[in-house]
């Protein structure tokens, strides 16, 4: 019977690095405000961002080359005018047709 003590004693002692080892992984995945499952979801937030300041960029340019054009070419003002604002000349009419998807 003393052998098995001993032996027992044995193999926790030797096993006390592994299970600390483990218990500190368990803490680290899964407890606190760094742990491994937020980290991941705040990767995955920043991916998102990353993507919705590239489509701004994309916006951003574009409406900066309207507005240039806009500033020095008299023909894409009233080309704006027209599309955007349904705005017309004296001598001419604009009919305005939508299609009901339903």
């Amino acid at each position: 019977m003393t052998f098995v003590k001993h032996n027992i004693r044995y193999y926790i002692f030797k096993l006390k690095y592994l299970v600390a080892f483990l218990v500190f992984a368990c803490a680290i995945s899964f407890i606190g405000e760094t742990s491994l499952i937020n980290r991941i979801s705040q990767q995955q937030e920043i991916a998102h961002l990353k993507a919705e300041i590239d489509e701004y960029d994309r916006k951003f340019e574009a409406d900066r080359k309207t507005l240039n054009s806009l500033k020095h070419d008299e023909d894409a003002v009233k080309e704006v005018a027209r599309e955007k604002y349904y705005m017309k000349t004296d001598n001419e009419d604009i009919f305005i047709i939508e299609d009901d998807l339903e």
